[in-house]
């Protein structure tokens, strides 16, 4: 696991408690004070002080995204997809799978500005054209997506890849506040760089997901995420051990979990710190 944790001795149970004692700072150290945390006196869900100092001081920024000896490093990385992506060599990654977030942040979106549908669409087309670059010839994207965007990913994915097909799924997290029909499925829109691509189905795994159509249930995750199910169905159908997996927007690690449980190499990026830990915790524990 040292491509997801350094050795690195900070003192961080020091500077988590310098960040709470903060009546010590001057009063110009408080106004520049950024904490890395968006309540240092609670730890988001899921992790405890002990986890912070764990992990904390092993958080890479995208910024350490590079080569060892040519050859890519597994991470888990903090930052802008975007700038993430292109730190990636072309034509590196077998296949990427991620839910794009409907309220994108970092460096490529002004902070605290709320998009409009044309930024998004712009911002959508920016990462969808490094991703693009980075997947091999042979590679595949998964795109998870709720039915009200749905449509909007088909067009953006159709202007570079080949869309191979819509896989609709039954998702229990999906939102339920309509005042009529009830909404419990999602989209996956699945597509490829070339008409040439890997596709990895054995004879059980064609019995089970031979269509499109998933009415089964998959699992369910109390962290909001999407259920490890959908990971490992889209991750065995399209990957073989060892090749590369991307995840821009990890959100708390599964698709990482599911790809460390499978044998592939998996990078992951996310623009909220608290994720990139919660992730880094899953998946050294799953191992």
């Amino acid at each position: 696991m040292a491509g997801y944790m350094s050795n690195s001795e900070c003192g961080f149970v020091f500077c988590y408690r310098y960040e709470v004692l903060n009546f010590h700072m001057s009063d110009y150290e408080k106004e520049s004070f950024s904490p890395l945390f968006t309540h240092s006196l609670e730890p988001v869900a899921g992790l405890t002080v002990e986890d912070l100092n764990r992990y904390l001081a092993a958080v890479q920024s995208v910024e350490d995204i590079k080569l060892d000896e040519g050859e890519l490093s597994e991470g888990l990385y903090h930052g802008d997809a975007i700038a993430g992506l292109k730190k990636l060599p072309n034509e590196s990654i077998d296949l990427i799978i991620t839910e794009p977030p409907t309220k994108p942040s970092g460096s490529a979106v002004t902070s605290g500005k709320r998009l409009t549908l044309q930024e998004y669409y712009d911002w959508n087309a920016s990462w969808l054209n490094e991703a693009y670059r980075v997947l091999k010839n042979t590679g595949s994207i998964y795109l998870l997506c709720g039915w009200r965007l749905s449509g909007m990913y088909h067009g953006l994915l159709s202007n570079q890849y080949k869309v191979q097909t819509r896989l609709t799924w039954k998702n229990q997290k999906a939102s339920s506040d309509s005042e009529n029909y009830k909404n419990q499925l999602g989209d996956i829109w699945f597509a490829t760089k070339s008409n040439s691509f890997q596709f990895c189905m054995d004879e059980k795994s064609r019995e089970e997901n031979k269509t499109n159509f998933w009415p089964e249930n998959l699992g369910s995750d109390n962290s909001g995420s999407n259920p490890a199910g959908v990971y490992e169905r889209l991750i065995k159908n399209s990957s073989f051990k060892l090749n590369w997996i991307l995840d821009p927007f990890m959100g708390n690690g599964t698709s990482g979990k599911m790809a460390k449980i499978l044998g592939r190499r998996f990078i992951g990026i996310d623009a909220d710190k608290d994720c990139v830990i919660i992730a880094m915790k899953q998946i050294e524990t799953s191992q």
